[in-house]
């Protein structure tokens, strides 16, 4: 099989600034804040039903460590592409890390959750429909998938840090409902402002339950 050829986002994560963003996160801030934003996320549903977690772009694991927190787990799969930061995943004893681009990244194992919180952004559009299919089929039947980004109805490309092409907002809960009609089903959604008490930047977050 040919491997695809490297994107422009992939070679900027991979690059120093994924690594100079690892410096602009306070990790005890971002794990405190990423636990209430967690437990807002899963009221609808039981959290015993999540027993296992695959996270698409989990840098160095600030979701994780807030989900290991809440639920306990000890099968928490990490997909990360760039060095350092799968180097500080390789340090969380409860998580798989698994440094490869996730557009590479081979579907084995089926999750109870999967997760997409601030990376779907950063993917190239044209190769959206190649993660929305694997995420899809990383879920089990009866699981979730989450996805917390940047929305917008109509897709857009913003300037990131000075940079372009590297951030997009669209409507990526909509467009993998569109793609796996009648397979998935949205259960919530919500919004965190950048000045809530536990603030998560202004993103959108949709839970979808695949049926």
């Amino acid at each position: 099989m040919t491997k695809p050829s490297t994107t422009l986002q992939e070679k900027f994560w991979k690059s120093s600034f994924g690594s100079d963003y690892i410096k602009r996160h306070k990790k005890s801030i971002w794990v405190k804040n990423n636990i209430f934003f967690f437990r807002n996320s899963f009221k609808k549903i039981k959290l015993s039903q999540i027993k296992s977690i695959l996270e698409f772009g989990s840098n160095i694991g600030l979701n994780l460590m807030a989900l290991n927190k809440l639920l306990k787990l000890k099968k928490l799969k990490a997909i990360e592409i760039n060095e350092t930061a799968y180097k500080s995943l390789k340090n969380l004893k409860y998580v798989d890390p698994v440094n490869v681009s996730a557009l590479d990244y081979q579907v084995v194992e089926k999750y109870d959750l999967v997760l997409s919180k601030g990376f779907l952004i950063h993917i190239n559009p044209n190769k959206l429909k190649i993660l929305y299919k694997k995420m899809f089929s990383s879920c089990k039947s009866g699981g979730y998938i989450l996805i917390a980004e940047y929305y917008s109805p109509k897709p857009e490309s913003v300037n990131y840090r000075g940079n372009k092409n590297v951030l997009f907002k669209r409507d990526f809960a909509g467009e993998i409902l569109n793609n796996f009609n009648n397979k998935l089903k949205l259960i919530d959604y919500g919004f965190v402002y950048h000045k809530d008490k536990y603030p998560q930047g202004d993103i959108t977050w949709f839970l979808l339950k695949k049926k």
